[in-house]
């Protein structure tokens, strides 16, 4: 075990401390069955915490038993236990044993930081009544000093959630290189889930969340087990559950019987991307490093049984399965880890590999000034070979039933796009067919754009050039060809720059923290994959969905002749539908669909005041990047036109797209936020947005402060 800190002398009082830090300094089991746990309470300067009281502490303590795959497998079992009723609320019929804690043991505080608490379970005579209905369900609630024992705390109304925890064998006190469980890391959680805080935010570490959260706890109401490996697939699995699909439901009764049902959860990424939570030495995640490795996390892949697998395909029936599988035994037969039928390989994200064999280049662009038709030469090759793909042969680009896509576009200016005289009624970029073009005779390839950069001062500055679109690979071998994700690319280019030289767009967000949820972020028919740069170009602040509304086949219900599709807007209200008073509707692809996102579609995991989670640092602090345009809500008449678009100023959208309610409304426009303005009032200075004055970094409210992250 690692050695605690040192503690300096105090005191500071729990309540008043700005951050607690709780070590669990050792642990032992009495010859009379009670477990002593020793701990140690500072603030974050280390400066002794004296006033703990026992009220402000949950103690747990649980074995861990082996099963029938190995010594490397297991589970937790706790010694304290509750019997949950069943009938009162839910399908339940049954009652069921639940882990639970204690506090009722004898506490000691030693007035120097140190505590003490002696467990008053008695692990040598378990309670007749739990005893009983743990051997009803199969369960061992006896004491077993040979197994890995651990001891957890919570502590609860102090300034910031701890859950230390120890592992020793009571049998020889040893700590060091004894059986443990690892399958996956609280850290990997939080890539989503910023931070993971269940039951009121006190219990946030995976390992505490094992000793309660294992095989031998039951929620009597639903009947579902909450075996932590079983719930929380089938947590994420949400609406996709072959259980949900037939027309069922997946619900779990929790405090003082309050239904949680996870019927209508949608993940935020392939559900088969285990290696998303679960990653050890050999099922390293592929794609991004920041997944944690743990000493178990190969373990889905290594030791396949029925629990965890059937917590997602929960419409197996063992007892018919492949001859009938009563029991993990015969897993391995079909499912072993070098198998075809592995987990790995079926879980393995194919399109993923398939489309990393795909780089796309921007190598050069000229002819890019004013009233001048830009030529782009680019190439597309395997990153692994450096080899380039000959796009007029080679099967990946020549699918003639849409799979093969690329696109070679452009637009302007890196200030705000809004891509004005492109010669369409929308604020699209232009755009070439990159299969079209001519081959240079080295791998590249030279597509000369038919529509001109704007002339008379209406493309100023800089542009951006983007590749998007998708090779077709023939995943199974069988013939057919899939379209898969190819990482976009996008670069700048000067248009009327006096240095010549192009200014790259502001970067407020990085694909990296996008990915940490959504893993492939990949759109629109997998033509928009991994890169912000090429969304911005389109997703600006003069484009809406208007031309698609007008035709959809599903009007949306807000009202709205149009809404803004600016990706700063966008982005906040889909992933915010918990703060709007009205969700956000947008009309899709040929008005074909209508994207409702409210809570029964988006059920963000994280913490939506932390703006850190997504943006860059200062990506989100006021004020705004000079030469930011207003969002536009009214296209006018002249839809070629911003001249007579309605606007809303431009930090007043982007606030307002979170914060959606008449009382947030009026204190924008209490200090100049106009919600029915022009692009030119804006920049004559008519109209002054005022947010900085108190927003701005450093002041009354800062951003930060104001959410909390200073």
């Amino acid at each position: 075990m690692t050695p605690p800190p040192p503690i300096v002398p105090g005191p500071v009082g729990y309540e008043d401390a700005d951050e607690i830090f709780a070590f669990i300094t050792g642990a032992s089991m009495g010859d009379d069955g009670h477990a002593v746990v020793d701990f140690q309470l500072t603030d974050g300067n280390g400066t002794a915490i004296l006033d703990l009281e026992v009220d402000n502490v949950r103690f747990v303590l649980a074995k861990l038993q082996g099963s029938e795959l190995g010594n490397l497998t297991g589970s937790w079992q706790s010694y304290k236990n509750r019997i949950e009723s069943a009938g009162s609320v839910g399908p339940g019929t049954e009652d069921k044993l639940q882990a639970s804690y204690e506090r009722d043991g004898s506490f000691e505080n030693y007035a120097d930081g140190t505590y003490r608490y002696s467990y008053a379970t008695d692990v040598n005579n378990p309670d007749p009544a739990m005893d009983a209905q743990a051997k009803e369900e199969g369960l061992d609630l006896s004491y077993e000093p040979d197994r890995t024992h651990r001891v957890a705390i919570q502590f609860d109304g102090g300034p910031n959630p701890q859950n230390p925890y120890w592992d020793w064998v009571p049998a020889t006190g040893a700590t060091e290189n004894i059986f443990q469980m690892q399958i996956s890391d609280t850290g990997n959680c939080n890539r989503c889930h910023d931070p993971l805080g269940i039951h009121g935010g006190n219990r946030t570490d995976v390992e505490y969340c094992v000793t309660c959260h294992n095989p031998g706890s039951t929620d009597a109401n639903s009947g579902n087990t909450v075996d932590l490996k079983v719930m929380v697939h089938k947590i994420h699995m949400g609406k996709n559950l072959p259980s949900v699909q037939a027309g069922g439901e997946y619900a779990i009764w929790g405090y003082r019987d309050s239904k949680h049902d996870y019927s209508g959860l949608a993940y935020p990424q392939d559900i088969g991307n285990c290696q998303n939570c679960h990653v050890g030495t050999g099922t390293t995640n592929e794609f991004y490093e920041s997944v944690a490795l743990t000493n178990q996390g190969d373990n889905w892949n290594e030791f396949p049984a029925r629990a965890s697998c059937g917590s997602c395909h929960d419409d197996v029936d063992w007892d018919s399965h492949k001859g009938g599988q009563p029991d993990d035994s015969r897993c391995g037969s079909c499912h072993a880890p070098t198998a075809n039928a592995s987990a790995y390989n079926k879980h393995r994200q194919l399109r993923d590999v398939a489309g990393a064999q795909f780089k796309a280049e921007i190598l050069n662009i000229s002819s890019t000034g004013p009233g001048e038709f830009p030529t782009v030469t680019y190439k597309i090759s395997n990153p692994d070979t450096g080899e380039a793909y000959d796009l007029a042969n080679d099967p990946a680009f020549t699918q003639q039933d849409g799979s093969s896509r690329l696109a070679i576009s452009l637009g302007w200016s890196t200030s705000d796009y809004h891509n004005t005289g492109n010669g369409s009624p929308y604020a699209s970029t232009i755009s070439e067919n990159g299969l079209a073009g001519t081959p240079n005779g080295d791998g590249s390839y030279s597509v000369t754009f038919t529509t001109a950069i704007p002339a008379g001062g209406v493309a100023t500055g800089s542009g951006a050039v983007t590749i998007d679109g998708h090779p077709a690979v023939d995943l199974e071998e069988s013939g057919d060809f899939s379209a898969v994700p190819m990482t976009n690319t996008h670069d700048f280019y000067s248009i009327d720059e006096a240095s010549g030289t192009a200014s790259a767009r502001r970067e407020s967000v990085s694909i990296e923290q996008c990915q940490a949820c959504h893993q492939t972020l990949s759109l629109h028919g997998t033509n928009r994959s991994n890169d912000i740069g090429t969304c911005v170009t389109c997703h600006n602040a003069r484009n809406t969905d208007r031309q698609v509304r007008e035709i959809a086949s599903n009007p949306p219900t807000d009202g709205k002749d149009e809404e803004s599709i600016d990706f700063k807007t966008m982005v906040h209200a889909i992933h915010a539908p918990s703060m709007r008073e009205n969700p956000l509707q947008v009309v899709g692809f040929r008005g074909f669909s209508t994207h409702v996102y409210d809570e029964e579609h988006v059920h963000y995991p994280g913490d939506l005041s932390n703006c850190q989670a997504c943006h860059v640092d200062g990506g989100y602090q006021l004020p705004l990047a000079s030469g930011v345009l207003g969002n536009t809500i009214d296209t006018g008449t002249d839809h070629e036109s911003p001249a007579d678009d309605t606007v809303i100023t431009p930090a007043s959208a982007v606030c307002y797209a979170c914060h959606e309610n008449d009382v947030a409304k009026a204190h924008m426009e209490g200090n100049g936020g106009n919600f029915s303005t022009t692009q030119d009032a804006i920049d004559s200075g008519e109209v002054v947005e005022q947010c900085e004055v108190c927003h701005a970094p450093g002041r009354s409210a800062d951003v930060d402060v104001a959410h909390g992250l200073d």
